[in-house]
């Protein structure tokens, strides 16, 4: 499986990092949720990279996130091979994907996200 997360902002030419997860696990990657994978990129490929995960059942959205152009949450979704993962929005990037929760859980909440 091939990712794509992009670490910083896509207005400031944010780089865009693929990870080849290709033959990481034995039972590949399908049905795994996005969270588990970031999990995995930041404990086995990259420690530099930084996400946010709380209730891991899609209920407090914290760990909203912007895949492949869609703001989901990341407990919840399922990981496809090429995803484009980034920050739910460009301008309250914090680091990597994560961005300033409060004003993104209220965007979600009006459908603006």
């Amino acid at each position: 499986m091939i990712v794509h997360v992009r670490r910083g902002s896509a207005a400031e030419a944010g780089e865009l990092v693929t990870y080849d997860l290709t033959g990481d696990r034995l039972e590949g990657w399908e049905g795994a949720s996005v969270s588990t994978l970031l999990r995995h990129i930041q404990q086995t490929l990259d420690p530099s990279l930084s996400y946010v995960l709380s209730c891991r059942r899609g209920l407090c959205n914290v760990c909203a996130v912007r895949i492949d152009g869609t703001t989901r949450t990341a407990c919840t979704t399922p990981a496809v091979s090429g995803m484009v993962i980034e920050a739910a929005k460009d301008n309250l990037i914090l680091k990597d994907t994560v961005a300033e929760l409060s004003l993104v859980r209220r965007s979600r909440i009006a459908g603006t996200a």
